[in-house]
């Protein structure tokens, strides 16, 4: 693994709360921050949304041409008309 130094600057704040997250959690500053990193990269990854599953665009087209009442009616166009 390739692994890279960095200086970083922290307000005083910040840095308070990893000093002690460290002592409290017996893990260096650096294992703090790589947790959080990681732990930002994978949250980061399940938030993408899979396009083809979203009703908007199964539609695949525009409603440039109709529906005078879309923003009334827009959950009756993309999901039935429930009544």
């Amino acid at each position: 693994m390739l692994v890279k130094r960095l200086n970083i600057e922290l307000p005083g704040d910040q840095y308070e709360f990893l000093k002690q997250e460290s002592t409290t959690r017996r893990v260096s500053v650096t294992g703090i921050l790589r947790e959080l990193i990681e732990s930002y990269r994978f949250s980061k990854k399940t938030q993408r949304v899979d396009v083809e599953k979203d009703p908007l665009f199964k539609l695949g087209a525009s409603f440039d041409s109709g529906a005078g009442d879309l923003s009334e009616r827009h959950d009756d166009y993309l999901y039935g008309d429930r009544k």
